[in-house]
């Protein structure tokens, strides 16, 4: 893949970004971008997209908060939305494939709201638009894949033909 933009609102990031890269920076709320700026911001058409991949704030859904607070407010957190535009932006550039990354917790049993709002969302862009994405998820853990750190994350890949993703086999063992 070649990054044809990036929308990132955080100073530092945005500061690390363009010291390290050249991609352009749209340097805003993603809740402020339009799709149309992000596709002339890289040269494309709707449709034109290969991937669109984000990690929407993950306080919402995370462990930790349940532990410092007894529970997590989900859907009901400000955060939260950013699972909406990060949608909002699938449907309105419909790239070929999606990958979304967040704490496992998105997909905890009994408190999957965001999950189920996700797959909403899919079916209601199929629907709308005549496309056939398929959404797969795994919980994978990062040192399993050579990252120095033992960090699970759910992984949200949906591809716009129809076709299911198979996700890598693990490249190393936790001791």
């Amino acid at each position: 893949f070649r990054t044809c933009v990036c929308v990132e609102m955080d100073r530092d990031s945005i500061r690390t970004l363009n010291h390290n890269t050249r991609w352009p920076v749209i340097d805003r709320d993603i809740t402020t971008v339009s799709s149309d700026e992000i596709l002339e911001t890289g040269g494309l058409r709707k449709g034109e997209v290969d991937l669109v991949a984000g990690g929407p704030p993950c306080q919402p859904f995370s462990k930790s908060a349940y532990w410092s607070t007894g529970d997590t407010k989900r859907l009901d957190d400000p955060r939260a939305s950013t699972l909406g535009e990060y949608m909002r932006v699938v449907e309105e550039t419909l790239p070929r494939t999606f990958l979304l990354e967040n704490v496992f917790g998105l997909t905890y049993e009994g408190k999957d709201e965001g999950y189920q709002f996700l797959l909403k969302r899919v079916e209601e862009i199929n629907k709308n638009a005549g496309v056939e994405y398929v959404v797969e998820a795994k919980v994978l853990n990062a040192a399993r894949f050579g990252v120095p750190q033992i960090r699970e994350r759910v992984f949200l890949i949906g591809s716009r033909d129809g076709k299911p993703f198979s996700f890598p086999n693990p490249t190393h063992q936790l001791p």
